[in-house]
C-alpha cells in the first residue's frame, strides 16, 4: 500500500448521513512530534466519517504546536496539557472537556489512518456491541510489514503480539475477533465506558496503558475486538524520540501495577506468588549472564509498586463498583502459561539497554573478559552437548532420577499435604523443593518434562557458577577460569549423572557455594570483609546457610557438605599456624546450621521431635564396608564406567601453591588442601566399614574435595601471577608449562564423557520391564523393592549390609516418595517380615506381605534393566536371600522378565484399601499370626490419588486399611463418620455404623503444618531477597 499523502481536499459529507451517524471525537495526543505530524492530522480530517471532531492535546511545553495543527486541521481544538506527564495523563484531559461525542478515537501522535479507517471501527463496535476496537497496525515505511494485531496477555499482564516479528500482511489476519488487549497508538472507545473507568491510568507513563486500560474495560463487561479492516501505519519510535530505553523497567513496573489493580483478592493469592518466582527466577538468569541493570529492573518493578500501595488501593476501590464480571471470566480470555517465558525464547526479554551494551564492549575488549566469555562459552557449549540426549529425549527413571507426577498440580497438593505414602505411610512433609518445581510447571504451562531435566542438569550450572565465585575476590580471572574450568573437568558430576545420584549433584552444587562463605567468615586473606567483624560473620553465615538451605529443601543429605568444609578449614588453619578466625568459622557453622534448618523448617521440626534420627542421612547403607577402592574416591571415579585414568594430573597444579605460593597463596592452598583430605579421609573411613552408623553415598562424601581440587587448580594460577615472577629465571620457571600440559591431560576425561550425548547413563527405566497389575481393576497394592541403595528407586532404609528396601504404592515411585521421611510410620514391620525371610524362619512370606499390602516383591541388581545396563555393574543379591525368596510358599517367581532383576507376585496378598467381613481381624493381634490364620474374601475399594480417596461400600462390612493408623485418616460412610479401631498392631480398620454407601476416605493436614510451611515460605523470599540485594549492590 502506497503511503497516504497530505491532501488539502476535504470530504464532502452531506448533512444527513451527518445526522444518522453517531458522533466520535479523535483525540490525538502530541508530545513534541516530528515531521510527520501534518501527514498524521491529514490522515483523520480526510477520513471519510460524517461526525468527526478533531480534538489535539498539547503535551509539550516548548510551543509551535498550535500553528502546526491550524495549518492542516483549522477546526480542531487544543488541549494544553503540558503540566502533564505520559500519555496516559494527557489523554484523560478529554475527560475534563465537555464532549459529548459516542465514541472517541485516541490516537499518537505518529499514526495515520487509511481514509475509511473511523467508518469501519464504528461500524464493528456497533454491530458487535463493542466497547473498545482497534484497528491493524502496520509499519510506517513499510505498510506491507505488520506491526500489531491485537495483544494476547497472560495472567500477569504481559502481553505478546499474535503475529512474527517482521511479518507481512498477507491479508491472513483479517478477521474480525475478540483480542485481550489492542495497542493504545489508535483506538476507538465508547465515550461514557471512557469515562466510566477513569481512562487511562496517569500513574502509567508510557508502556503498559493499553493492557490496563483494555482489562479494565472487559471487568466492566464491555468487549475488545480488533478490525483489520481498518489499516493504519504507525512509526512507533519511542526509543528514538526520546533517547531514553527503559522499555524492560517501565514494563516490569506497570505489568506489576496492573495485576495489583485489576486482580480479584483470590486470585491474587495465587497470581503474586507465581509472579515472584517468575520475577525470581528471571533475577537469577539475568544475574548468573551478568545482566545486572536487568536485575535492577526487575526488584524496582516490586519497590515502586511497595512505595504506591495507597494509590493501587484507591484505583481497586474505583474499579470495584465498575465490575460486572468475575475475575475468571478475564482469566478465561488470557493466554495460559506466561507470555514472558514465550518472550524470553523469542529473545523479547533480557535486552540489554544502550549504557550497558556500551559498558559490555569496552569490557568486551580486555583480554581477560574475552577469555572469561569463551570459556564459559566452551564449558557450556560443551555440557549442552554431551547432555544433548538426555535435553532432547528426557531423562530416564532410574536411581534418583524418579519419575514426576502426571500433573504440576500433583506435585503441589503432596508438598501441602503431610502424609507420606512411602513404605507403610507415615507423618512427614514432603521437601519443599518438590512443591516449587510444581510451581515452576505451572508457570511453564505444565512442562514437566522439562522442571524435570532442569532438576538434573540445574545442580551442574548451579555449581558451575559456585565455582567461578570462590576466587572472585582475588581480582584474578585467570584464577576463576582455571577454577571454573577444573570443577567442570572432573568427572564427579558426569559420573553422578551416569549413576542417576541426585544427592551427590546436590553437594556438587551447593560445596563452592559453602567454601566461598566460610571461607569469608573466616575471614583471612584475601577474603577480609569490609563489613566489620560483626556483620561480615553474620552475611557469611546465612550466605552458607542460604546455600545449604536451598540444597536442603530437595534433599537434607546435603547437609554434610557444611561439616566438611568446616572441618578442612579449620585443619589447615591449625597446621599453618595461623589459626585466624578458627572462632568465627566454627560460629558461622552454627550460623549456617541454624539458617538452614529455618530453610527446611517442616523437616528440621520433624528431626526435633522424632529424636534426630540419623535414617534421613544414612541413604539406606549400614555402615559396613563396602567396595570402592581409594583410588577411585580420589579419581572421583564413583559412577559405573567412570573413565578418570587422567585425573591424576590435577594433583601437579594442586601442589603447585604449596611449592610456589606465598603469602596468603600459600595459607590458602594448605586450608584447601585440608578441605580436600578431610572429605577423602571421612570417605575412605566409611567405605572401610569403620564407622558404626551408615553415611551417605561415596559421592556425597567426596564432592567437597572436588570443589578444593577446583580451587586448588585456581590458587595455583594466582600464584604464578603473583610469585613466580618474583623468582626470575630459576628452576620454577619450568612450571608453567608443565602445568598447562597437565591441565589439558586432567580435563580429557570429562570431554571424553560427551560422546553419546547422556553421560553414561542408561537410556530406559523399569516402567516398560516390570509386569504390575493395574490397581484400578483388583485394588491398591504395594511394592516391596529391596537391593542396593544405589539402584532402588528411591532412597531406601538399610537391613543388612550394602542392601536396603523400599515400599511403593501401585507400582514405580514418583519424585514425592523418593527421600526418607524422619518419621517412618510402622517401617519396622517390614523388617521383621524381611528378617524372617533372611533367617528362613517363614515359609509364609506372602502371607506376612499380604498384612501390609505387598503384592509383588522386586529384587533389582542393576541401576537399569537389560540392555541398559551393563552386567558388570551389577550387586547381587544376598544368596541366602534369594534362596528364601524362591522357596516361599506363597511368593510365585515371575521368570523372563529381565536379567537386572528378580521379581515375585505374592499369591496371599490384601489390598491396601480392603473391604472385609465384620471382626475379619479377630484373634489375629500382630502380623505374624497371619502365618497360621490369614486374612481371606477381602476386595480392594474407595479409589483416588493422594490423601483422598471415594466410592461405595457395601452393607455389612468393614475397611481395612493397610498402612500406618494416624488419627489424620477419617472415613465417612452416607455422610457419617465410621468408628475404627486399631488391626494387626499397626493398620487401622474403618467399622461404618450406617451400613454401605458413598465412602469418603481422606487425611485433613493439621493447620499448624501448614502455617509451618508458610513460614518457610517465607523465609525462603527473605533470604533469596537479601542474596540478591548482594548481587545488585557490587558483590562480585
Amino acid at each position: 500500500m502506497a503511503d497516504i499523502p497530505v491532501s488539502d481536499v476535504r470530504p464532502d459529507i452531506p448533512s444527513e448521513q451527518r445526522a444518522a451517524t453517531p458522533s466520535v471525537t479523535a483525540v490525538v495526543v502530541a508530545h513534541d512530534p516530528g515531521a510527520w505530524f501534518e501527514e498524521v492530522l491529514d490522515s483523520i480530517v480526510t477520513q471519510d466519517y460524517p461526525r468527526l471532531d478533531v480534538v489535539v492535546v498539547d503535551g509539550t511545553a516548548e510551543g509551535g504546536l498550535d500553528e502546526r495543527v491550524r495549518a492542516v486541521a483549522p477546526d480542531a481544538t487544543l488541549i494544553d496539557a503540558s503540566d502533564t506527564v505520559g500519555f496516559a495523563a494527557a489523554a484523560n484531559t478529554v475527560l475534563e472537556t465537555d464532549v459529548e461525542s459516542a465514541f472517541l478515537l485516541v490516537c499518537h501522535d505518529d499514526v495515520a489512518l487509511s481514509s475509511d479507517a473511523v467508518s469501519v471501527l464504528v461500524t464493528e463496535a456497533l454491530r458487535s456491541n463493542a466497547g473498545v476496537a482497534g484497528p491493524k497496525l502496520v509499519e510506517w515505511e513499510h505498510p506491507e510489514v505488520l506491526q500489531h494485531v491485537g495483544f494476547v496477555v497472560d495472567q500477569f499482564a504481559a502481553a505478546a503480539d499474535v503475529i512474527e516479528p517482521a511479518e507481512r500482511d498477507q491479508e491472513q489476519y483479517d478477521r474480525v475477533r475478540d483480542v485481550f488487549a489492542v495497542p493504545s497508538a489508535c483506538v476507538l472507545v465508547r465515550t461514557g465506558l471512557f469515562a466510566a473507568i477513569g481512562g487511562f491510568d496517569p500513574g502509567i507513563t508510557r508502556r503498559g496503558e493499553d493492557v490496563d486500560f483494555c482489562w479494565r474495560a472487559q471487568l466492566a463487561g464491555a468487549r475488545v475486538l480488533v478490525v483489520p479492516d481498518a489499516r493504519v501505519r504507525h512509526r512507533s519510535n519511542l526509543i528514538g524520540r526520546t533517547g531514553v530505553d527503559d522499555i524492560r523497567r517501565t514494563r516490569a513496573r506497570h505489568q506489576l501495577r496492573t495485576v495489583l489493580v485489576t486482580g480479584g483478592r483470590v486470585r491474587l493469592l495465587g497470581t503474586l506468588p507465581l509472579l515472584m518466582l517468575l520475577s525470581l527466577a528471571e533475577i537469577i538468569i539475568a544475574t548468573f549472564t551478568a545482566r545486572f541493570g536487568q536485575v535492577r529492573d526487575i526488584v524496582s518493578a516490586w519497590t515502586w509498586n511497595l512505595s504506591r500501595l495507597d494509590e493501587i488501593r484507591r484505583r481497586r476501590a474505583g474499579l470495584r463498583p465498575k465490575i460486572t464480571i468475575s475475575p475468571g471470566e478475564i482469566r478465561a480470555g488470557q493466554e495460559s502459561g506466561s507470555v514472558r517465558i514465550n518472550a524470553f525464547v523469542r529473545g523479547q526479554i533480557g535486552r540489554r539497554d544502550q549504557a550497558f551494551g556500551e559498558e559490555f564492549i569496552t569490557a568486551m575488549r580486555t583480554g581477560t573478559t574475552q577469555f572469561s566469555v569463551l570459556t564459559w562459552a566452551l564449558v557450556l557449549g560443551l555440557i549442552v552437548f554431551g547432555s544433548r540426549s538426555l535435553i532432547g529425549g528426557g531423562v530416564p527413571a532410574v536411581g534418583d532420577f524418579v519419575a514426576f507426577p502426571e500433573s504440576s498440580g500433583e506435585l503441589v497438593d503432596t508438598w501441602w499435604s503431610s502424609w507420606r505414602h512411602r513404605d507403610l505411610g507415615s507423618v512427614g512433609s514432603t521437601p519443599t523443593g518438590l512443591g516449587l518445581l510444581g510451581i515452576l510447571a505451572a508457570v511453564l504451562g505444565g512442562s514437566l518434562g522439562f522442571v524435570r531435566t532442569l532438576w538434573v542438569l540445574g545442580p551442574v550450572l548451579i555449581g558451575l557458577i559456585g565455582a567461578w565465585r570462590v576466587l572472585s575476590v582475588t581480582g584474578s580471572r585467570r584464577a576463576q577460569i582455571a577454577t571454573l574450568v577444573a570443577y567442570a573437568a572432573l568427572p564427579l558430576p558426569w559420573a553422578a549423572i551416569a549413576g542417576a545420584s541426585w544427592s551427590t549433584l546436590g553437594v556438587y552444587a551447593t560445596a563452592p557455594w559453602v567454601l566461598r562463605a566460610l571461607l569469608e567468615a573466616q575471614a583471612s586473606a584475601p577474603f577480609r570483609s569490609t563489613e566489620g567483624p560483626v556483620r561480615g560473620l553474620v552475611s557469611a553465615s546465612v550466605a552458607a546457610g542460604v546455600a545449604v538451605g536451598l540444597a536442603g529443601i530437595f534433599d537434607p543429605v546435603v547437609a554434610v557438605v557444611t561439616v566438611f568444609v568446616a572441618t578442612g578449614l579449620v585443619a589447615g588453619a591449625l597446621v599453618t599456624i595461623n589459626p585466624t578466625g578458627v572462632a568465627r568459622l566454627v560460629a558461622a557453622t552454627v550460623g549456617a546450621a541454624l539458617v538452614g534448618a529455618l530453610l527446611t523448617l517442616p523437616l528440621s521440626i520433624e528431626l526435633l521431635s522424632s529424636g534426630l534420627p540419623w535414617h534421613p542421612f544414612a541413604d539406606g547403607r549400614t555402615g559396613d564396608a563396602s567396595t570402592e577402592p581409594l583410588t577411585d574416591l580420589l579419581r572421583f571415579a564413583i559412577g559405573p564406567d567412570s573413565a578418570a585414568l587422567f585425573t591424576w594430573a590435577f594433583a601437579i597444579p594442586m601442589t603447585v601453591p604449596l611449592l610456589v605460593g606465598r603469602a596468603w597463596r600459600f595459607e590458602l592452598a594448605v586450608r584447601l588442601w585440608f578441605v580436600a583430605l578431610v572429605a577423602w579421609a571421612l570417605a575412605l573411613i566409611a567405605v572401610h566399614g569403620v564407622l558404626p552408623f551408615g553415611v551417605p553415598e561415596p559421592g556425597v562424601l567426596v564432592a567437597p574435595a572436588a570443589i578444593a581440587v577446583a580451587a586448588l587448580c585456581g590458587v595455583c594460577v594466582s600464584a604464578l601471577e603473583h610469585d613466580l615472577r618474583r623468582d626470575g629465571s630459576g628452576w620454577r620457571q619450568v612450571v608453567l608449562p608443565v602445568v598447562i600440559g597437565a591441565a589439558v591431560v586432567a580435563a580429557l576425561p570429562g570431554i571424553g564423557g560427551i560422546t553419546d550425548g547422556r553421560w553414561g547413563l542408561g537410556r530406559g527405566g523399569y516402567e516398560n520391564v516390570l509386569p504390575l497389575a493395574d490397581p484400578a481393576l483388583d485394588g491398591s497394592y504395594r511394592v516391596l523393592w529391596v537391593g542396593h541403595p544405589d539402584h532402588l528407586p528411591a532412597q531406601g532404609s538399610p537391613f543388612v549390609a550394602d542392601m536396603a528396601w523400599v515400599a511403593t504404592i501401585d507400582g514405580l515411585p514418583d519424585i514425592t516418595e523418593r527421600t526418607i521421611p524422619a518419621d517412618r510410620g510402622a517401617h519396622e514391620q517390614v523388617e521383621l517380615v524381611l528378617e524372617a525371610i533372611l533367617e528362613g524362619d517363614t515359609l509364609r512370606a506372602g502371607r506376612l506381605l499380604g498384612g501390609l499390602g505387598v503384592r509383588y516383591v522386586v529384587a533389582v541388581e542393576r541401576l537399569a534393566p537389560a540392555p541398559f545396563s551393563d552386567i558388570d555393574n551389577a550387586r547381587p543379591l544376598p544368596a541366602a536371600l534369594v534362596e528364601t525368596l524362591d522357596t516361599q510358599l506363597d511368593l510365585r517367581r515371575l521368570a523372563g522378565v529381565n536379567s537386572a532383576l528378580r521379581i515375585y507376585e505374592n499369591t496371599e496378598w490384601i489390598p491396601v484399601r480392603a473391604a472385609a467381613v465384620s471382626t475379619f481381624d479377630e484373634g489375629r493381634t500382630s502380623l505374624f499370626d497371619l502365618q497360621v490364620a490369614p486374612i481371606t474374601g477381602t476386595i480392594g475399594i474407595l479409589v483416588g490419588e493422594g490423601t483422598r480417596y471415594a466410592g461405595i461400600i457395601p452393607d455389612g462390612v468393614e475397611l481395612f486399611v493397610a498402612q500406618t493408623a494416624d488419627g489424620g485418616w477419617r472415613l465417612e460412610v452416607a455422610g457419617v463418620e465410621a468408628a475404627k479401631r486399631r488391626s494387626l498392631d499397626w493398620a487401622t480398620t474403618f467399622v461404618p455404623s450406617a451400613g454401605g454407601g458413598e465412602a469418603v476416605l481422606a487425611y485433613t493436614t493439621p493447620r499448624w503444618k501448614q502455617l509451618v510451611v508458610i513460614v518457610q515460605l517465607l523465609a525462603l523470599i527473605g533470604t533469596v531477597s537479601m542474596a540478591v540485594r548482594r548481587l545488585i549492590g557490587g558483590r562480585r
